[in-house]
């Protein structure tokens, strides 16, 4: 894999009530490639995402998505199609005990380009479920800018 590809991240949070919160959106370089079937995308946190110092990797395949943090902050979380997969997800705080229910998972990925949607729900203590969506677009670098973006972009709308 190459530095080679503008990842922009969309997640939609409790998309089933009647006043949704605004996406939380990322916007960042990173690395696109296919091993053995599978799809991957590569990118560096910082500060700004939660996750300073950590590496994240998604490695997508048919119904399936995984989402790797190595460094600072190490995580597993699996999507996997109508199935539900418990988790640890780390806070500066500790580590909360999480259910991830997956509903769907879409993609279509080409050439550096394309698409990823997952809508799953998130449940930290076994009563407050939590619809979410994922959604990831990649582009080729030299079709967003000539040069590779150092920054971190995030919108939060309150």
């Amino acid at each position: 894999m190459d530095d080679n590809v503008m990842i922009k991240i969309k997640t939609y949070q409790d998309i089933d009530s009647p006043n949704p919160d605004e996406p939380i959106e990322l916007e960042t370089g990173g690395k696109f490639g296919i091993i053995n079937n599978k799809y991957f995308i590569k990118y560096e946190e910082s500060d700004m995402t939660g996750f300073p110092d950590t590496v994240t990797t998604l490695k997508i395949w048919e119904g399936n998505v995984i989402v790797t943090r190595r460094g600072k902050y190490n995580m597993k979380l699996c999507y996997v199609e109508g199935k539900q997969n418990l988790c640890l997800y780390p806070t500066p705080y500790g580590e909360i005990g999480a259910s991830i229910k997956t509903f769907n998972v879409d993609f279509d990925f080409g050439d550096k380009t394309g698409w990823l949607k997952v809508d799953y729900t998130i449940d930290a203590d076994n009563e407050n479920f939590c619809k979410n969506s994922l959604n990831i677009s990649i582009n080729p670098i030299d079709s967003v800018s000539e040069e590779k973006p150092k920054i971190h972009k995030i919108n939060r709308t309150v």
